[in-house]
């Protein structure tokens, strides 16, 4: 593995908690991750040998700082100071020291069971997948306890073989569902068993063979060595299938590494979800490198470039057509030149893939391959379950169909309520037109009848005058003819005073004023025939007055009725009006349900049609060749939590 082409990563966050902040005695044993991304510690205390356990969530968003979720300390064991801690579901923690193990609601912040058990537990894991089991490494011994997760009952032990006298597991990781046992023990061992205890194969690295810690994740198992800087990925399928025909001391030598790359000093990593988890045992200082910092090209190169010399690349740089190929040397300038040119992408070397197969380099293919599917999926996918996804994907692809299929028929009844509705529309915009028609008309008599009640009213007003003025002369002539009336009278009266009282003195006398007298008679007779003509023209103009009077009565009764039927027209104008508001509110209602049933379907149709184009991609033939299958038998993410060695190899 070449040297020169390590590089450190950096953690995308950092914390500590407060039990570290604020004291400097306390120690860290085990870590464990849970799938909800809390952190779960447990150590003990370098003075009175408390020991604890803190789960915390790190705050994403403020550097060195961490929400605790569960915090106990525990009074000291007796025999042992180190406790161990694994996360069993959601809100369930299990945790063993000295000689007991206990089942934790750490919700409710008690106890659920506690078991005893003969020996004394150092290290402990959980298995993820088949059936839920715990797994309990013993101190100074090569047993490891087997308990159910319900309710902690003891199912076996397993005898590790290749351990020496004293040795024992400080580290234990369960890997998929056939329960491969990945450990590291005191004496700094990176080693790997079946499920009946028997040794699989030692791992190693650039000539190190101690190992710090383990974390197990899907079917790598990732060390970090002694130096507590330098972390390598191994494939443990490959090596156990390629191993079979080979001797225990060949089967790894460094070959199946897929990545390989440093970090801070550290004492303890776990990894889950991709998320790779480390933490000091001093300190307490817990670090988080994230996806794109483990599985990176520049992470890629150390353990690729042995697998292909000088030669090779320069077939590889030919099969690519690359003109400038003196300039590539190795094949990291090789990977930059084609990451440059867009042959491959960080997230996709598939055709780097395919050359070093068709140019027959098997290792380095190996090793692509097996970062290519870390790198895509973050966690491995067996063939089977490949073939579940693409069943998966083909039923959804019918049932999508189906639905297109029933949009279609939803969408042909649709538009028959549309031809439906568009007929109705028509009829009511045809019932619009009439009513406007009649709107119109009802409005040219109501302006008609508004005009003649007008012209009524003018008539009336002068026939009021004039009667008005026919009374005013007639009241003054008979006032007139009543004065001379009264006058003549008068001179009557005194003239025949004047005769009683003087006496004819003669006959001349007499006889003249019988004359007199006649011619006043005559007179008098004249202007009582005058009176009388006065009084039949009173009569006659009382008459012409109460037939006014009646004319204009009869033209006030005109006039309400006029009144009546200009406020029965206003009526009727009124719910014409209201009615054609409604009809034109219907009518754009209907309009609106329309566009809106249309809008919906065709967004619906349109959502539909995107999805199932997505499922046929996904579920296309290239699909498979981009996810290469992985040899051996089905594996799938595992949250394997395993414990690290804290105040040193003789802190029990």
């Amino acid at each position: 593995m070449d040297s020169a082409m390590m590089t450190t990563r950096t953690p995308v966050q950092c914390a500590r908690t407060p039990r570290f902040t604020t004291g400097r005695d306390w120690r860290v044993w085990v870590m464990a991750l849970g799938a909800d991304g809390s952190v779960a510690l447990s150590g003990w205390h370098s003075e009175t040998d408390r020991t604890f356990i803190d789960l915390l969530f790190i705050d994403p968003d403020c550097t060195n700082t961490c929400k605790i979720i569960f915090s106990k300390e525990f009074e000291k064991s007796p025999n042992s100071r180190t406790r161990c801690v694994s996360y069993i579901s959601s809100g369930q923690i299990v945790t063993c020291c000295d000689d007991t193990i206990e089942l934790i609601n750490y919700n409710k912040q008690s106890t659920i069971l506690s078991r005893t058990f003969r020996g004394r537990a150092v290290s402990m894991a959980v298995s993820e997948e088949g059936d839920q089991h715990i797994f309990v490494g013993l101190y100074r011994s090569n047993k490891v306890i087997v308990f159910s997760s319900s309710g902690l009952t003891e199912l076996k032990t397993i005898t590790l073989t290749g351990l020496e006298d004293g040795d024992y597991v400080r580290e234990l990781g369960v890997m998929g569902a056939a329960h491969t046992l990945c450990v590291s023990t005191y004496s700094s061992k990176a080693l790997v068993y079946n499920i009946n205890g028997d040794v699989q194969t030692e791992l190693t690295a650039m000539n190190k063979t101690l190992a710090q810690s383990i974390a197990v994740s899907s079917e790598l198992m990732m060390v970090l060595w002694s130096d507590r800087t330098l972390i390598t990925a191994h494939h443990i399928p490959s090596i156990i299938e390629g191993g079979r025909h080979s001797s225990l001391a060949d089967r790894d030598g460094g070959r199946h590494i897929v990545v390989c790359f440093e970090i801070d000093g550290s004492s303890t990593i776990r990894i889950k979800n991709n998320r790779l988890i480390t933490v000091h045992y001093i300190t307490g200082e817990v670090k988080e490198y994230g996806k794109e910092d483990i599985f990176s090209l520049p992470t890629l190169f150390p353990p690729l470039s042995p697998t292909i010399n000088e030669t090779e690349v320069t077939k590889l740089a030919n099969y690519f057509k690359i003109t400038s190929s003196q300039s590539i040397t190795n094949i990291r300038t090789l990977v930059q030149h084609l990451t440059n040119a867009g042959s491959i992408t960080p997230q996709n070397i598939v055709q780097l893939i395919r050359a070093c197969r068709d140019l027959e380099l098997q290792d380095a293919a190996r090793i692509l391959s097996i970062f290519q599917s870390e790198k895509i999926h973050g966690l491995l996918f067996s063939e089977k379950e490949l073939r579940k996804k693409l069943l998966a994907s083909k039923e959804e692809n019918g049932r999508t169909a189906d639905t297109i299929t029933s949009l279609e028929r939803g969408k042909k009844s649709l538009e028959g309520s549309r031809a439906s509705l568009e007929k109705e529309l028509e009829t009511t915009n045809q019932l619009l037109q009439e009513s406007k028609k009649t709107q119109t008309s009802l409005r040219e008599k109501l302006t008609t009848t508004e005009q003649t009640l007008t012209k009524s009213a003018e008539t009336q007003a002068n026939l009021r005058e004039e009667l008005h003025a026919q009374n005013r002369r007639l009241t003054q002539e008979m006032d007139q003819t009543r004065e001379e009336l009264d006058q003549t009278r008068e001179t009557l009266e005194k003239t025949t005073d004047n005769l009683q009282q003087a006496g004819l003195k003669s006959a001349q006398e007499s006889k003249a004023l019988e004359g007199v007298l006649q011619r006043t008679k005559q007179a008098l007779e004249e202007k009582k025939k005058t009176i009388t003509s006065l009084e039949m023209r009173e009569k006659s103009l009382e008459g012409s007055r109460y037939s006014l009077e009646k004319e204009l009565e009869n033209t006030n009764q005109s006039l309400q009725e006029s009144k009546k039927t200009q406020t029965s027209l206003r009526e009727k104008l009124n719910a014409t009006e209201q009615s054609l508001t409604e009809s034109e509110e219907t009518q754009a209602n209907l309009r609106e349900d329309l566009h809106a049933q249309n809008r919906g379907l065709t967004q619906e149709l349109d959502q539909t049609r995107e999805t199932l184009k997505k499922n046929n991609q996904q579920s296309s033939p290239g699909r498979a060749e981009e996810c290469p299958r992985i040899q051996g038998a089905e594996r799938s993410p595992s949250t394997n939590q395993t414990i690290f060695g804290g105040k040193g190899k003789g802190d029990n």
